[in-house]
């Protein structure tokens, strides 16, 4: 079954079952396949700054999945005012004063409609926000891994400038570096088309406000999405994380992640704990995603830790003795 997958996706790719060769951009071809694609965001894949409407990237890209071919479907659940808190998956529970997800526009809404990949586009509300480098990146993250251990591709637009004060365009800046680092092969460059060298909105793609983009700046938006080729990747060489083993730990192989349903499998419910060698009376704390200590404890290594402490969210677990020490992150769903 394995070596068939394999053969029909090297087939399509290199063209031997079609006769044709394929180019990588999908220029002047048809989509033999239609796909499905999920936007989530703020204003900017809302359509804000674009007149008339139609010229916004979300819908122009929609139009483009219906030129490939007629059966492709593009949903959109970006809301202006957005930030990556409303995006975060059901069940996770912020801190006090932080926005709660939105069940109807969050990645656990968009992996329901069964996409074949996910596009999230979150220009600037969380440094306007005031949220530091470490809680866009951490949200980023929990995001990110709940559409990889169902198998849905995700690819995210980087940040995007913004006429902010300094601190805020360092910070923009901080997550620009983060996101292209940790998020490398899924991700989609604005920045530098966008920016002027101070780090705000270049006053030729400015729709008014200093925050969203003009038509000229969605069409810049839309041909770095093209670009990616997601259509064409998806058909002919869809990424599948459990082949990767990006989460090899949490996703078991299977060939039945290559298409619809989407394969949902259970999170971890315990952490092994571990050193390089066995350890006795090891101090180990529970940290949350505020660096608040939930729970302290000795216990010999390796240790199951179990999951039963806080809601779904990111944990720091710390484990000290001597001049020994290790942190691991934990993402809890």
């Amino acid at each position: 079954m394995r070596f068939s997958v394999f053969f029909l996706l090297w087939a399509a790719w290199t063209g031997t079952a079609t006769g044709q060769p394929h180019n990588g951009n999908g220029n002047g071809r048809t989509l033999p396949a239609p796909v499905r694609i999920v936007v989530l965001g703020s204003s900017t894949a809302a359509g804000a700054g674009a007149r008339p409407i139609d010229s916004a990237w979300v819908n122009r890209y929609r139009a483009y999945l219906k030129r490939l071919n007629p059966g492709c479907q593009l949903v959109n659940l970006a809301k202006s005012g957005y930030q990556s808190f409303h995006l975060m998956p059901d069940g996770f529970k912020p801190a006090p004063g932080y926005p709660e997800p939105d069940p109807e526009r969050n990645i656990s809404r968009a992996l329901s409609l069964q996409p074949d990949a996910i596009i999230v586009n979150l220009p600037s509300n969380d440094a306007a926000a005031g949220y530091d480098t470490e809680t866009q990146l951490r949200n980023l993250e929990v995001i990110a891994y709940t559409a990889w251990a169902a198998d849905v591709p995700l690819w995210f637009t980087s940040v995007q400038p913004r006429n902010f004060d300094s601190l805020k365009v360092q910070t923009q800046l901080q997550v620009l570096q983060a996101m292209q680092k940790r998020f490398a092969d899924r991700f989609i460059p604005l920045w530098q088309r966008l920016a002027t060298p101070e780090g705000t909105l270049n006053p030729q793609l400015d729709a008014g406000d200093g925050i969203h983009l003009n038509n000229r700046g969605h069409a810049i938006l839309l041909e770095q999405v093209v670009a990616q080729n997601i259509p064409f990747q998806l058909v002919y060489a869809r990424p599948l994380y459990t082949i990767e083993k990006r989460w090899g730990d949490i996703v078991p192989p299977t060939d039945n992640a290559l298409r619809h349903p989407v394969i949902r499998p259970l999170p971890p419910v315990a952490l092994l704990l571990k050193a390089e060698q066995s350890m006795t009376q090891v101090n180990i704390v529970i940290l949350d995603a505020n660096g608040r200590q939930l729970r302290q404890f000795n216990a010999d290594l390796p240790y199951l830790l179990p999951g039963d402490f806080g809601p779904p969210g990111v944990y720091r677990i710390r484990m000290r003795k001597g001049a020994w020490e290790k942190t691991v992150r934990w993402v809890k769903m």
